[in-house]
């Protein structure tokens, strides 16, 4: 029993007397755990959030006004949402919770043509249109129903959204409508007829857009990884990197020379992920099924090319980063330790993109590392990569790699981290 009790101390002194060992097996669990999930939940809150204080645009044509039938009074679609709004009884008595959140714009026929545009550039978010005798189509209880047009753009933000809301605002204003009625075939007052005026294949690729960047990202960075990490770490764990230093080849040409081999390998990984990519995207129309979620997808040359170049650039810079720590690292062990805080930036970045439709045009964004790669990816998977942005993107990749060499080579140079003294 002594000799177990004896070997059991020194198993568990080799454990917890080892940093790496402490942190890869106790800390960066639980970490990653709480990065990964935290940074989906704060993402999926924040677009919440947004989404509660979002104050839509909405515009009303030809709406109706108050009028009478049989003896009872139908009040304005004005007064109607106003009572959703704010009166507490009003919406109890349609046992109704929902909040109508938007400001309401009432707009003659002549004024349609000239909303509509705005509605195609997204600049509003909704326009409900009353066919002109409205009014007098119910009272008449006439067996045509009268139309009801909603128009949204689905590629807007929160537009569609705010078509759902006011189509349940409908719903209650029939519903105030047929309470006049006796004749149950009479109920259904009107026909509310939804009309998307915005690019179907835009919101195609935005489905795409929430999933893909954060999975080729992690790809990419864990396939650079593979390769890159035992680069010089594991040279120093065999204790061949000593022999290659006093060689007479240059210390900076031998990092260079180490970098370059790597890329290689990477980038031509890449190539096969991209061309994997492109096979599979036309299988994309065959997952949404009868619902032909993909089906309108069409990505062009461009569109490629785009891809092609953020990824290429990615994986320069990813290997970039590994080789950093691998030269630091004593060992494949540490290098795999240290390398860990890197993979969880490089899947936040994925993660914290997730959950919303929206594509920033702010330069800054474009040149924050790691990020502007997921918010790229993004952007070209929605048809939403503008040519400066992405010019933006490949570029500062491009520049972060060129710094991340130059400090490999000052790192070969110096004899406390090459020979771990």
């Amino acid at each position: 029993m002594k000799n177990i009790w004896t070997i059991v101390k020194k198993e568990l002194a080799r454990v917890f007397t080892d940093k790496g060992m402490i942190l890869s097996l106790f800390l960066l669990p639980p970490l990653t755990i709480y990065l990964i999930y935290g940074l989906m939940g704060m993402s999926a809150e924040k677009e919440s959030n947004k989404s509660e204080k979002y104050i839509a645009s909405v515009y009303v044509v030809n709406a109706p006004e108050q009028f009478v039938i049989e003896e009872d009074t139908i009040i304005s679609l004005k007064d109607f949402i106003n009572n959703l709004k704010t009166d507490e009884a009003f919406l109890n008595s349609y046992n109704n919770s929902f909040v109508i959140n938007g400001n309401v714009t009432y707009i003659n026929e002549s004024e349609f043509d000239e909303y509509f545009q705005k509605l195609k550039n997204e600049e509003i978010d909704l326009i409900i249109k009353f066919p002109s005798d409205f009014a007098g189509k119910v009272e008449l209880n006439d067996a045509n129903k009268p139309n009801i047009q909603l128009f949204y753009n689905v590629n807007k933000t929160y537009s569609e959204k705010t078509f759902s809301d006011f189509s349940v605002a409908l719903s209650q204003y029939q519903t105030h409508i047929a309470s006049t009625r006796v004749d149950l075939d009479q109920l259904i007052v009107f026909n509310s007829i939804p009309e998307n005026t915005g690019d179907v294949k835009k919101q195609q690729g935005s489905i795409l857009g929430m999933i893909l960047p954060m999975l080729l990202i992690i790809y990419l960075f864990t396939g650079a990884m593979s390769i890159g990490m035992e680069s010089v770490a594991g040279e120093k764990e065999r204790g061949t990197i000593a022999t290659l230093l006093v060689t007479p080849v240059k210390r900076s040409e031998l990092a260079i020379g180490k970098i370059i081999s790597i890329a290689i390998i990477a980038v031509l990984s890449s190539i096969a992920s991209f061309l994997g990519l492109v096979a599979v995207m036309p299988q994309f129309a065959k997952i949404g099924g009868d619902a032909d979620v993909f089906g309108g997808l069409s990505y062009g040359i461009t569109d490629f090319v785009m891809l092609f170049m953020v990824m290429f650039t990615a994986v320069l810079m990813f290997v970039s980063m590994i080789v950093i720590v691998s030269t630091y690292a004593k060992s494949t062990k540490q290098a795999g330790t240290l390398i860990t805080p890197l993979l969880l930036i490089v899947m936040g970045s994925g993660f914290f993109n997730m959950f919303t439709m929206d594509i920033t045009d702010n330069i800054i964004y474009y040149l924050i590392p790691v990020y502007n790669i997921s918010l790229s990816l993004k952007a070209i998977f929605q048809f939403d990569m503008g040519i400066i942005n992405w010019l933006i993107t490949v570029i500062s990749t491009f520049v972060y790699t060129v710094i991340f060499i130059f400090l490999i080579q000052k790192m070969f140079k110096s004899e406390k981290i090459m020979f771990n003294k």
